[in-house]
């Protein structure tokens, strides 16, 4: 039981090709559904790791390797398929290079990795619920649409901005 929370952290890498294939070829519903149910495994996984106490050092790796992949993944298809909403993209392609650095970074350093932080979460709940408003439902208003991606550019850059000084520390405390 104790290995459910990386099975579903598997799980969501295994969606995550299928999900791209629907979406690049621009067929939205079966993307939408297939980031819904990646985004709820997240939850899900998350929440039974800390309910029971299932926190790994796999699954600090696993977990934020597939929140990565994925919204890297879904912000590349939207750039694609909105690109009036490029900047917004680039906003959260960089908040997901920086994150991803700091990781590798802080692992190669042998520093264990803390688990997300609240804002860490806020930011990818909120980017969830983004997509998958914007991918089921693609005749939302345009005002919505756009308010929907820059709150989640805010809470984006919110939570690594957040995250540098934790960042800083950790890599003090390795000595490097």
């Amino acid at each position: 039981m104790r290995h459910i929370p990386n099975i579903l952290s598997s799980l969501r890498l295994i969606f995550l090709p299928v999900f791209l294939y629907f979406a690049l070829q621009g067929q939205f519903l079966p993307a939408g559904i297939l980031i819904t149910i990646i985004s709820l495994t997240d939850l899900l996984d998350g929440y039974l790791a800390r309910r029971n106490n299932w926190i790994s050092q796999v699954g600090k790796v696993l977990d934020p390797l597939a929140d990565k992949l994925t919204q890297i993944s879904v912000i590349i298809v939207f750039f694609i398929h909105l690109p009036q909403y490029r900047w917004i993209f680039w906003i959260l392609l960089g908040k997901e290079a920086v994150m991803l650095a700091g990781a590798g970074l802080l692992m190669y350093l042998g520093v264990k990795l803390p688990g997300a932080a609240m804002w860490g979460k806020v930011a990818t709940a909120l980017f969830y619920v983004t997509a998958v408003l914007v991918l089921l439902f693609p005749q939302l208003p345009s005002p919505l649409v756009t308010t929907l991606f820059i709150a989640s550019a805010v809470t984006a850059v919110v939570s690594v901005t957040l995250y540098v000084p934790q960042y800083i520390r950790y890599r003090r405390d390795a000595g490097r």
